[in-house]
């Protein structure tokens, strides 16, 4: 019966066979994972949790060792005959010096902790906490020889072990603070930690992240030395894994949500459904191949009718694995080169007429920007300042030297940036209120670009971004690398301008024939060198916002630089 098969049904009948013999391996895969990663996960928990029960009785009985050795100590067992015998400057003297005792043997642990003396006969009290010793004698109400706690309605509170003497009448009591148990929790995590105290039935906590009812719960369900059991809270599965500590009826509880060793299972299901989906994926790709023969070149061949419909002149049909198609995709591309070449050779014409116009206007100041310039110097030289007078002549000087080089089709980044700032000093120097700041790195100073592109920009910015305001203005030119050549920003905190005409200047920048009668002339022809002398992903872009300013930004794609047209060359 198989050999009746075509070779795609035959193909198709293998591919699903693959897909079923991976998902029996991978399940019989899965269920061994998910039984190994539990009883690795308890084992490991298990570990953490006796660790940090040994911690817990290790703490407490250093506290308790470093408090025995008091009732050892000259001055304490001295004191009840200062009491008796001695005068009250003594007396005070050698409370003091207990004190300092305590003191220090209270900071030889790592756990804050208080120790209170008690002298029955004498009624008195000694403590590392001038709070006790300056007190009046009061004898806890304690169980002697064992840890006891003591917790107040806000959360704080502290464990207490007394212990009596055998040299005289003396108690020794040891307070630990709840905090230090806190503080130890917060070190915890590998898992969320609880302390359970079952001789005084309180939970000690972090912070509270379960409800009153599993805390219950958790109490009833504790027996024995350790153990682990589950446990459900507000929806969530929680591990709980237990252990008793050595000295006292103090418990060590972590408990971890299920699913910290459940997400690798389900990681290992996803990796099964990816699995699925690119087979199957495969399976609809190879279907699709064969089924869409005629579809598929026809749509591509749409798409770059469209794009060309649409005004990219660069669409072209990539290729059509057709042999039916194969001839009309040719034709189609030929006739798309042809249009390119003719709209090229209009818009290269266009620019060498705009060139001709820049020489032209580069011959020639406008007379009322000179009469402005020489109308301030003599302005200035009438009133002797003579300071002015040098500078706008230097100003202006440079100015003229610059934009005379006729000969010049392209400059260095450094050189337009220098023209442009004496043009901006001239105009700061006629209008204080308007300012400038350059911010060119030196890396791009001899970058090579057309002559005049940044002072029509910068002009703009003056003539319709800030003299229309007023508001003082400023203008900033910045220049940064980009991963594929740089770009210059030319921005002002003038009047800006509104979304529709800035999406009408930019329309006017990027038509092949321009329309007559429309504005940004300038910023056109700037862009339109751009796109001519980089490429097609060069050019100028528009950036406004009214009432805060506009900014142009020139992108140069560098590496297009050979495939664009020179006319300079």
């Amino acid at each position: 019966m198989i050999t009746k098969l075509s070779i795609f049904q035959k193909l198709l009948f293998f591919l699903l066979l693959i897909v079923a013999v991976f998902v029996i391996a991978f399940w019989f895969i899965y269920h061994l994972n998910t039984k190994a990663i539990q009883s690795e996960i308890n084992k490991n928990k298990m570990n953490d949790v006796r660790f940090m029960t040994s911690q817990l009785s290790t703490q407490f009985e250093q506290v308790l060792m470093n408090t025995m050795t008091i009732s050892q100590d000259s001055s304490v067992r001295e004191y009840p005959f200062i009491l008796k015998s001695g005068d009250k400057y003594s007396r005070y003297k050698m409370k003091l010096s207990i004190m300092d005792k305590l003191s220090l043997n209270t900071a030889s642990t790592s756990w804050n902790n208080t120790v209170i003396l008690y002298y029955l006969e004498e009624k008195q009290m000694v403590s590392s906490a001038n709070s006790f010793s300056f007190s009046t004698f009061k004898l806890p109400d304690s169980k002697y020889n064992e840890w006891t706690i003591h917790m107040e309605d806000d959360g704080s509170g502290y464990y207490s072990y007394i212990m009596p003497s055998h040299l005289s009448a003396l108690l020794i009591e040891v307070r630990i603070s709840v905090e230090n148990l806190k503080k130890m929790l917060r070190q915890y995590n590998s898992g969320i930690p609880l302390l359970y105290d079952a001789e005084g039935q309180t939970f000690i906590d972090k912070e509270p992240h379960l409800d009153q009812h599993s805390y219950q719960e958790i109490a009833a369900r504790i027996t024995g030395e350790s153990g682990s059991f589950e446990l459900t809270d507000q929806g969530t599965d929680y591990l709980v894994n237990y252990m008793k500590s050595e000295m006292m009826d103090l418990y060590f509880l972590d408990y971890h949500p299920k699913s910290q060793y459940t997400r690798l299972i389900f990681r290992n299901n996803q990796y099964f459904i990816y699995a699925v989906l690119i087979v199957l994926v495969g399976l609809s790709f190879y279907t699709l191949l064969l089924r869409k023969q005629v579809q598929k070149p026809i749509h591509a061949l749409r798409k770059a009718i469209n794009r060309f419909d649409r005004g990219d002149l660069s669409s072209r049909v990539v290729s059509l694995d057709s042999n039916e198609f194969l001839m009309l995709g040719n034709s189609f591309n030929q006739m798309a080169e042809n249009t390119q070449r003719l709209i090229e050779q209009v818009l290269v014409s266009e620019i060498e007429v705009k060139e001709a116009k820049l020489k032209q206007y580069q011959a020639q100041i406008n007379p009322h920007f000179l009469f402005n310039c020489l109308n301030y110097i003599q302005s200035k030289a009438s009133v002797m300042d003579y300071r002015s007078v040098t500078a706008m002549t230097l100003h202006l000087g440079s100015y003229c030297r610059y934009i005379h080089k006729i000969e010049l089709i392209d400059s260095t980044l450094l050189d337009e940036v220098t023209f442009v700032e004496h043009f901006l000093s001239i105009v700061q120097l006629r209008k204080r209120e308007i300012a400038f700041e350059i911010d060119i790195p030196k890396s791009l100073y001899s970058q090579q670009v057309p002559r005049m592109i940044l002072q029509p920009l910068v002009e703009n910015c003056v003539k319709h971004g800030i003299e229309p305001g007023i508001q003082p203005g400023i203008v900033s030119i910045r220049a940064e690398h980009t991963q594929t050549g740089f770009q210059i920003m030319i921005a002002d905190n003038g009047v800006g301008m509104s979304e529709e005409k800035q999406l009408e200047v930019q329309r006017h920048m990027d038509d092949v024939v321009p329309k007559e009668g429309m504005n940004g002339t300038g910023v056109r022809n700037v862009h339109q060198r751009l796109r001519l002398y980089y490429g097609n992903n060069s050019g100028l872009l528009i950036e406004s916002v009214p009432s805060k300013g506009t900014c142009y930004r020139i992108h140069i794609e560098k590496g297009e630089m050979v495939h664009a047209a020179n006319p300079a060359g």
